[in-house]
């Protein structure tokens, strides 16, 4: 069997050797990334436990690293990294060819680190960064490939999230707008509310109190003093009675008696003229008042009496029986038109002094009666205040609940757009980036492909084990027989001799012939492998 043991295993060593010697060296640049805490607003739950958010946080991670390498891996993204570094392509290569040859060689791939899960007590696999690499057989051309790779993840990851902020930023900038609005029309209609229950707000309950009793007393006070008024009211007019009455009594007795002086030397005493002036004397004397004093009925009764004693001692058509009789007509003429007091005691300084004060009192007690009803109307206007106050309180804290949960909306609507603005510019500047780069793409010193010592190995692995497995299977489905060792095991006998194989010159060239169809197999075999391998490396 050492024909087919050759024949198995000369081709596998030969192809692994060409392809251990003859595959152009590989470079491949790797630039390293790491995942940040920083976050955009609403990317992320905030209402999940621990465990949920670090599941939640390893998807996303895998899921992010995906929609990066969608953007930059994409044909227009590739089109710009061979616009970017042209050496990536041979000259002359069609624009779909150039993009599938960098899709082939440029590569991202997740770096998870086993952990141990302190719930479970399982071995976890955490995504805790990714790498960008890109193959070349120039070294230079693998590290500025490499580098645009890393520029361009870092560029997706910014232009992505700086669009989720934004977004972010315009729908709180909207809706700080709309709560604005709201405030706005809440303030008015407050304000409105305001200006319509003035005087009833719920904050001025006490304020009303304390003037509905400060009114209180002031109208009790005022009541008092127009009381107080109207009894002096009542005493000066009893005092102007009394002093139209009495009239100027001492000036009036002195001018009487020199009257009645003169008179006596012409008339006699019984003369009605002189009895009048006499009675009037006496009166005066005893603490009276004279006629023309006295009130126009004590007047109208003094001269009737006059009348008829003057009568008693006189006929009708006697001169002074005409003239008491003329003056008691004057007098019911005077009362009929409704006056009650003579001139002359109407004009007495007394008089005067009290009819002053009653008018005195008068003015003060309409001013006082005037206040009294302005000061029961604002008792009245308050006491409505004070009732109407709880129905205005709860419409009034109505208006103001609406409008404190608006402005706390609002407060955290823009505080809100504060932070996405803060964020956007941060991620505009790449203060807070989802991705840092740890490692930058360097110029590789050794080539990463192929692995020559490990092609050899396996290569001659695989032909050992290839070409023992044949020659086991052919020997076990062989069922001639060769050799003395056959016989012995077939027939149970031993030979008696045995004859060798006799080699003659056809036997050799037959052998020749086998050996140089099977080095022709293995070296045509070898190229054609060769070429292909340096055609999918190329």
């Amino acid at each position: 069997r050492r024909l087919l043991l050759a024949s198995i295993a000369l081709p596998i060593i030969a192809i692994s050797a060409a392809l251990a010697l003859g595959l152009p060296d590989i470079y491949e640049s790797t630039g390293l990334f790491s995942f940040t805490d920083a976050t955009v607003p609403g990317e992320m739950p905030a209402n999940a436990n621990a465990n949920d958010i670090q599941r939640m946080q390893e998807e996303y991670r895998d899921a992010y690293v995906d929609s990066l390498a969608g953007g930059v891996m994409s044909d227009a993204g590739l089109r710009k990294l061979v616009g970017a570094v042209p050496e990536v392509v041979p000259p002359g290569t069609a624009a779909d060819d150039a993009v599938a040859l960098v899709k082939r060689r440029a590569h991202v791939e997740t770096v998870r680190t086993p952990v141990l899960d302190p719930n479970t007590g399982r071995d976890l696999d955490i995504i805790s960064a990714f790498t960008v690499s890109y193959d070349s057989r120039d070294p230079q051309v693998a590290a500025r490939a490499a580098g645009w790779l890393s520029h361009a993840f870092l560029m997706a990851n910014r232009s992505g999230r700086l669009v989720s902020a934004r977004a972010a930023e315009q729908f709180y900038d909207t809706q700080t707008q709309l709560y604005r609005q709201q405030i706005a029309g809440i303030e008015s209609k407050l304000a409105a509310f305001k200006a319509k229950n003035y005087g009833q707000l719920p904050g001025l309950t006490d304020l009303n109190m304390n003037m509905m009793q400060t009114t209180q007393r002031d109208a009790d006070t005022l009541t008092q003093q127009i009381e107080a008024l109207r009894q002096n009211r009542v005493f000066l007019e009893q005092q102007l009675d009394a002093a139209r009455n009495a009239g100027d009594d001492a000036g009036l007795l002195a001018q009487l008696q020199a009257e009645y002086n003169k008179k006596l030397a012409t008339y006699d005493p019984d003369y009605p003229d002189m009895i009048a002036l006499r009675q009037q004397i006496d009166a005066l004397k005893e603490g009276g008042g004279a006629i023309n004093s006295l009130s126009l009925p004590a007047q109208l009764r003094a001269q009737e009496q006059l009348l008829a004693q003057a009568r008693l001692r006189y006929s009708e058509n006697f001169p002074d029986v005409k003239r008491i009789e003329r003056e008691i007509k004057v007098l019911k003429t005077r009362i009929a038109s409704g006056e009650k007091y003579a001139g002359n005691a109407a004009g007495s300084p007394a008089v005067v002094q009290l009819e002053t004060q009653l008018n005195a009192n008068q003015t003060q007690t309409d001013a006082l009666e005037r206040q009294s009803a302005q000061v029961h109307k604002q008792l009245m206007d308050i006491e409505g205040h004070v009732e109407a106050a709880p129905q205005v309180e709860r419409q009034y804290k109505a208006l103001a609940l609406n409008l404190q949960l608006a402005q706390t909306k609002y407060n955290q609507l823009l505080k809100y757009q504060m932070d996405a603005q803060l964020t956007s510019q941060a991620i505009a500047s790449g203060r807070s980036d989802r991705i840092r780069i740890v490692q930058q793409p360097g110029v590789p010193l050794s080539p990463a492909k192929p692995k020559r010592l490990a092609i050899a190995i396996v290569g001659l692995m695989l032909a050992i084990l290839l070409s023992l497995t044949a020659v086991v299977i052919a020997e076990s489905v062989d069922q001639s027989v060769r050799g003395s060792r056959d016989i012995r095991r077939v027939l149970a006998l031993s030979p008696l001799g045995v004859i060798p194989e006799i080699r003659d010159s056809a036997t050799a060239r037959r052998r020749r012939l086998q050996v140089a169809m099977l080095t022709v197999c293995v070296c045509v075999g070898t190229a054609v492998v060769l070429m292909a391998a340096r055609t999918f490396y190329s």
